[in-house]
């Protein structure tokens, strides 16, 4: 994350986070770097269903799409994006395991990635446990948005 934090402050970009299967985990990852503080503007982690219906306004989302979808992901960024006004937002919104959940398997994750007014979706499958699946959405985050930046 230091790269990030670094790319950041040179473009006076700030970033902002919603996160579920990964529980804080990216927010964490970057405070954990000295200057984070002039970038990093906040998230939430909307890990029950009941918190993406009440803090992203999202039950018309959860009851047509699930809570592990592309729309889902979207609603995320785009709610903290304008909430916290920042120039960039992430979110996360996938299964980490044990077990399937809403038919969906173990490892997929949808990530949106919203930089000024582009909007990026991600789809990915990611293996092992949910360490490593929590652990890879952050390092595939870090890498796409210095792409995107």
């Amino acid at each position: 994350m230091k790269e990030l934090v670094k790319a950041l402050k040179e473009k006076k970009l700030t970033i902002s986070c919603c996160e579920s299967l990964t529980g804080g985990l990216f927010a964490s990852s970057i405070v954990n770097i000295s200057g984070a503080s002039e970038v990093f503007v906040g998230g939430y982690v909307t890990y029950m269903d009941r918190c993406k219906a009440k803090l992203l306004n999202g039950q018309n989302i959860l009851d047509s799409h699930g809570a592990i979808s592309e729309e889902m992901a979207y609603q995320m960024a785009s709610k903290v994006k304008k909430d916290l006004n920042s120039n960039i937002a992430i979110s996360f919104t996938g299964n980490a395991g044990p077990n399937p959940s809403e038919n969906k398997e173990v490892g997929l994750v949808y990530s949106c990635l919203i930089v000024d007014d582009k909007v990026y979706h991600f789809k990915d499958i990611y293996h092992g446990n949910r360490s490593d699946i929590r652990n890879q959405c952050i390092l595939d985050a870090e890498k796409r948005i210095l792409e995107k930046i």
